[in-house]
């Protein structure tokens, strides 16, 4: 494994958990709008234990599948981190309190 993998591995861990903490904060402040945020855990979960987990880093495979395996990780966590600024962004507009309605 090349250090800049490394890097990348250590960074994307550092990132997941600072965007637990913040969802975790977050969620203490929301009513209804809480709910919006799990699929961001989930995609966070998906980082974490799939994506990170050590018995998948350490399959064989060359530097470059590596950096491409972990460029997958990185879109997971975008697709976190715009979950949470999108719940953030409804909070902000319509209040931490607002109520969800769900359609049948």
């Amino acid at each position: 494994m090349t250090d800049a993998n490394q890097q990348h591995i250590a960074l994307l861990r550092e990132k997941t958990r600072a965007e637990r903490a913040i969802i975790a904060e977050l969620n203490g402040k929301l009513d209804d709008l809480k709910e919006m945020l799990k699929p961001a855990l989930s995609q966070l979960d998906f980082v974490d234990l799939y994506f990170l987990d050590p018995k998948i880093l350490s399959e064989d495979r060359t530097p470059q599948q590596l950096a491409r395996w972990l460029t997958a990780a990185d879109g997971a966590l975008v697709i976190a981190i715009n979950t949470r600024t999108n719940v953030e962004r409804l909070a902000k507009q319509f209040g931490p309190d607002a109520r969800l309605i769900h359609a049948r």
